[in-house]
């Protein structure tokens, strides 16, 4: 868990979500930005806890271990929900944001054809921000903020080498959001290409109407 507080005197508590209830609330959070199929995310999110791997995977450890063995942490999927991270914030006790991100299943799905290891690097190199809300009323407060840092801190710390995704062009203010928390901005439309900075080689490919960001991590 962690608190932020911004020049207004406002502390915005971030932490992962803990209750079936709190899990369930990501599909509102893919609705809110956006994303499509926000009620499989949740149903994903709730199974990977249920199966108590949700998360367990965010750290240098696991990492190590999956690449020595991912028969070991048990197979490429279990690895992506270990390396799945749910979070949400919260102001005085009310929830009014959420965070999912983890590896990206057609980014595996591409490395696929160069065999499991190459799979299992590109689940631990990668953090895809699969969703990114904050309920109308609270924009504007350094909620998203505190939500993006920390999962930026969890990716550092996990031994991920690159944190990405998209948005849609024309939303209002969103490009100028993710250049404040510090993201590279692609031109509308264009990819990003992984070998500069996982050594992956594949393509990250945003549709013609959105926008990638993406963050180096320095270790």
């Amino acid at each position: 868990m962690t608190q932020a507080q911004n020049s207004g005197g406002l502390t915005v508590e971030v932490r992962p979500a803990s209750s079936k209830a709190e899990l369930r609330e990501f599909q509102r959070w893919h609705r809110l930005c956006g994303v499509p199929r926000g009620r499989r995310a949740a149903r994903n999110l709730l199974h990977a806890n249920d199966a108590g791997i949700l998360s367990t995977g965010l750290s240098r450890d696991y990492a190590a271990s999956a690449r020595r063995d991912a028969s070991a942490v048990g197979g490429i999927s279990m690895v992506r929900a270990a390396r799945t991270m749910a979070l949400i914030a919260s102001v005085n006790g009310r929830v009014v944001g959420g965070l999912a991100g983890g590896p990206s299943i057609h980014l595996v799905s591409q490395l696929a054809v160069l065999g499991p290891e190459a799979v299992v690097q590109g689940a631990l190199a990668t953090i895809k921000i699969h969703a990114l809300a904050v309920l109308p009323g609270h924009h504007g407060r350094g909620i998203g903020r505190a939500l993006l840092g920390e999962a930026l801190r969890i990716a550092k710390e996990s031994g991920a080498r690159i944190v990405y995704g998209q948005f849609d062009t024309d939303a209002a203010g969103t490009a100028a959001f993710f250049h404040r928390c510090g993201m590279s901005l692609c031109a509308p439309g264009l990819p990003v290409d992984l070998r500069a900075w996982a050594e992956l080689p594949v393509v990250v490919a945003p549709l013609p109407s959105e926008t990638l960001f993406h963050w180096a991590v320095a270790h």
